[in-house]
């Protein structure tokens, strides 16, 4: 079977992580199978940026934990120390993140159809919401008043 592509994304909150809020969202995209959480690690940043890793099960007990559910990951153990350290630079000191580690499974199913067809997906590039909504901004800017 073909496989999609898997991706790392960072999700940095000022406080804890509100896991009973997004935990709803990540089990509608992999019951959907639109993606396939590979691992998720809880990274902490101290306001003097040291890094502490841990993984949902060292939460056990907490709800907000414990509503992402770890079961909803196909492996654990796969994002490493040296990812969490790597990853941690983006995440600012005093915050908490939750890191994962995810395939893309709808892609998956394209790339074998195209695979099928004679073609190859040769490349992938993600473009972060961030420069989208600047893009969109200037090419569409928000009416005067509105």
């Amino acid at each position: 079977m073909k496989r999609g592509p898997l991706e790392f994304v960072v999700v940095e909150f000022a406080g804890r992580i509100p896991g009973r809020r997004i935990a709803p969202e990540l089990h509608r995209l992999v019951d959907q199978e639109i993606v396939r959480i590979i691992d998720m690690v809880v990274v902490d940043r101290a306001a003097d940026g040291a890094v502490t890793s841990h993984e949902l099960r060292d939460y056990q007990g907490d709800e907000d934990f414990e509503a992402i559910d770890p079961a909803i990951q196909a492996v654990d153990g796969l994002i490493s120390e040296r990812d969490v350290q790597d990853l941690a630079e983006a995440i600012t000191p005093g915050a908490q993140a939750l890191v994962l580690l995810f395939e893309h499974r709808w892609l998956a199913g394209v790339r074998a159809v195209v695979a099928e067809a004679g073609g190859e997906i040769v490349l992938a590039e993600r473009i972060p919401a961030p420069v989208v909504d600047a893009v969109e901004a200037v090419v569409h800017p928000a009416p005067v008043g509105g």
